[in-house]
């Protein structure tokens, strides 16, 4: 990808991006079976991370989400959202940034995701549905579970666009 973008640009795609993540998470969500719901939202994250690197990813991510939380619930989740989705970014940025999807380490970075998805959201739901004081309350597999279809959903939905935003980018020198 030519590197010859503006700083406004560059700020001009993760606004757009942050945009379209929230309303990823918003609109664009099927319930899961097994509770919660499927979105493509951490697809956005996972191409803005790849093509604009960790701080716009972590931020498309941090803020996008926790906004559609607020706005489309759960809002009780959203502090949690910010820091586990920019944390999701900041990894897949790190380990992904300029990547293509024969690179292992594109594959790597979605794995880590998977991983930050599930360890930040079992501790956000055990605090969260914790009695007061008491031992937490058990965060059923169901909870693993959902979490791990919206992933396999964002990377197959990541896989399916990065020819397709490389493409577009590339058209527009960016």
């Amino acid at each position: 990808m030519n590197q010859n973008y503006t700083k406004t640009d560059k700020l001009t795609y993760i606004a757009l991006l942050t945009a379209v993540s929230t309303l990823a998470v918003g609109f664009l969500r099927v319930p899961s079976p097994y509770g919660g719901i499927i979105h493509f939202g951490d697809s956005v994250i996972f191409i803005t991370s790849i093509f604009f690197g960790p701080l716009a990813g972590a931020f498309v991510g941090g803020v996008g989400h926790s906004i559609a939380n607020i706005l489309f619930g759960p809002q009780i989740f959203a502090p949690w959202t910010l820091v586990i989705k920019a944390i999701m970014g900041l990894v897949v940025g790190i380990i992904a940034h300029r990547q293509t999807i024969a690179s292992v380490r594109l594959w790597i970075s979605f794995v880590c995701a998977l991983a930050i998805l599930l360890v930040g959201y079992f501790i956000a739901a055990t605090v969260i549905f914790s009695t007061g004081g008491s031992a937490a309350a058990p965060v059923p597999l169901s909870f693993a579970i959902s979490n791990s279809i919206q992933w396999i959903a964002s990377v197959i939905a990541t896989v399916a666009l990065l020819p397709i935003v490389n493409k577009i980018l590339r058209r527009n020198k960016l």
